[in-house]
């Protein structure tokens, strides 16, 4: 007698971090197996006492329905470990509203007249280069940055640099160029920077944080950390404060970008 446990064990194997899958395997493991056992008690009963069946095939069979079912046991258990860990990083993504966060890119976000930047520098720069553009790929902003090794942030006051008036909020981009003493060109990593302003979770279970108008996963942040800038809407409308918030790592620096370009404020 033979048996067919493909079915279960593709089942058991397949999607095992969603319980759905994890439950059909079992119903089917738990169909098959009855199916076997009446079978079995069948084909007992009606043996030929001088031909009895074959007791090593009848072990067999057994010994692979037990590998089926412990396979669908593991997955069930790997199915609460997911949903474990995803509920962990959800109530951590939920955390992060209201903090300024870094992905990969060069944008950063102008809320009430104030604008954060990020770049990370392969090794200390003699001079840096910003500049900054509006959504039409317009300078807005042009001015020395910071040269530290790693991490440099940049805090804009959202004034143009060109027409000294204020630039509306929105998104901007950042391109920074930097060398060493020598002149050679250095290594630069631009980051994406912005507010979080609520978590979701998408039609496949992915957490994603809202950053703005930009829509981030979950595992693509890069750095948190309190905002570099305080912006607070009074009741007349909004106008810009400018204050900086702590960067949490000892290498960055923070600069402000004016009118006149960047000052290390650190």
């Amino acid at each position: 007698m033979s048996i067919d446990s493909s079915s279960a064990v593709a089942a058991a194997n397949s999607k095992a971090g969603f319980s759905t899958e994890a439950s059909n395997a079992a119903t089917k493991l738990n169909a098959d197996f009855n199916f076997f056992l009446k079978m079995l008690t069948t084909q007992l009963t009606h043996q030929d006492p001088t031909q009895p069946m074959d007791t090593t095939a009848m072990t067999q069979q057994i010994a692979q329905f037990s590998a089926v079912e412990q396979q669908v046991q593991t997955n069930s258990r790997l199915d609460q470990l997911l949903k474990s860990n995803k509920q962990s990083q959800l109530s951590t993504a939920v955390s992060y509203i209201g903090a300024e966060v870094e992905i990969a890119g060069n944008t950063g976000n102008v809320l009430g007249g104030q604008g954060a930047f990020a770049y990370i520098l392969e090794k200390k720069a003699a001079t840096v280069d910003i500049v900054i553009k509006n959504s039409a790929g317009a300078a807005v902003f042009k001015g020395p940055g910071t040269q530290n090794a790693g991490r440099n942030l940049l805090v804009w006051d959202g004034v143009n640099s060109f027409t000294g008036k204020d630039a509306p909020d929105g998104t901007y981009t950042i391109e920074v160029t930097a060398k060493d003493s020598n002149g050679a060109t250095i290594g630069v990593d631009a980051r994406a920077v912005g507010i979080v302003g609520s978590v979701e979770t998408d039609k496949d279970g992915s957490i994603i944080l809202n950053i703005g108008d930009v829509r981030a996963k979950y595992e693509e942040v890069l750095a948190v950390r309190t905002p570099s800038r305080i912006y607070e809407p009074p009741a007349n409308g909004p106008e810009e404060t400018g204050d900086t918030g702590d960067t949490g790592e000892n290498n960055d620096e923070i600069a402000d970008a004016g009118e006149t370009g960047t000052e290390d404020a650190s």
